[in-house]
């Protein structure tokens, strides 16, 4: 099979990788080439896929263990694996998914508020919105790279509090208004993780401060937390090492929560909108996996 062709959507952070799906999924060689570009480029964009349910989570399969969802309200129905993200509407008046319209939280990296994130992630576009819903990834080799050097040294060893309740209150209104699911999320304990990661084989490091859940770094007195946060909360975001994606029909996006942060834009409710994601595991020998 020839070598698979990319082209470049943000420096070496984001990449079009120019390949069907379906030609690569059962070849051994073409997932090992697949799996270097992403070792390199963390978000990897794929165009004009026609995929099924079931081949969405074969080929995330190849990557990690697909996860299953606890949030049944947003899982399809078909698919225990996959979720969705929808304006639609079924004939009882139900969302079809979550995260309805509206805006999103601010940067965030998925799952940072669970003890074992699932960090590998992908999100399939079945019917895009004309307008608004652009996604952003943020580099997180970039932002530990632009640290000064005396912070670098503060917190580099460090381990992280990550709570669920801080990014329930940025929530918008149309996610999780079920009292019952919102309380079983409150109630999750709190998370430690490492707040800069190193990737296992490239030997660079990422930072890991999700704005929407970390809440203070331990050994770090009230007053260093109070002045750290903010400085790594601003390089996460930094807006020169932010690739923007204007989704479209057929696009599948696929990127490592370990080393990235993302968020989308206001979305309107009156578009229709229907993105199939998977979540899946992905191993610390290969990949920036929180271990605390």
């Amino acid at each position: 099979m020839p070598k698979i062709q990319t082209s470049s959507l943000h420096s070496d952070f984001a990449v079009q990788v120019h390949t069907s799906i379906m030609d690569i999924v059962d070849n051994e060689a073409a997932i090992d080439e697949l799996k270097a570009i992403w070792r390199k480029s963390p978000v990897m964009v794929f165009r004009r896929q026609s995929l099924d349910e079931p081949e969405l989570v074969r080929f995330t399969q190849r990557f990690g263990h697909c996860e299953t969802s606890g949030r049944k309200d947003i899982q399809s129905p078909y698919h225990e694996q996959i979720i969705y993200f929808s304006t639609l509407k079924y004939s009882d008046g139900r969302f079809v998914g979550g995260f309805a319209g509206g805006e999103d939280v601010d940067w965030h990296s998925d799952q940072t508020f669970q003890v074992r994130p699932a960090t590998g992630a992908i999100l399939y576009g079945t019917e895009v919105p004309r307008d608004g819903g652009d996604i952003y990834w943020a580099n997180q080799y970039a932002a530990w790279n632009q640290l000064p050097a005396d912070v670098q040294q503060l917190i580099d060893g460090r381990t992280g509090t990550y709570r669920y309740a801080k990014r329930y209150a940025m929530l918008n209104a149309l996610e999780l208004q079920d009292k019952a699911k919102a309380n079983a999320m409150l109630s999750l304990p709190d998370a430690k993780h490492p707040v800069v990661l190193t990737h296992p084989t490239t030997g660079r490091k990422a930072l890991y401060a999700d704005p929407t859940t970390l809440i203070g770094i331990e050994g770090l007195s009230d007053e260093q937390n109070a002045r750290v946060l903010p400085l790594l909360f601003a390089a996460g975001g930094d807006p020169a090492h932010v690739y923007r994606h204007k989704v479209q029909n057929g696009d599948m996006m696929m990127w490592d929560n370990g080393c990235t942060m993302h968020r989308r834009d206001v979305m309107r409710i009156d578009q229709p909108r229907l993105m199939k994601r998977t979540t899946f595991r992905l191993s610390d020998a290969e990949y920036c996996v929180p271990q605390a």
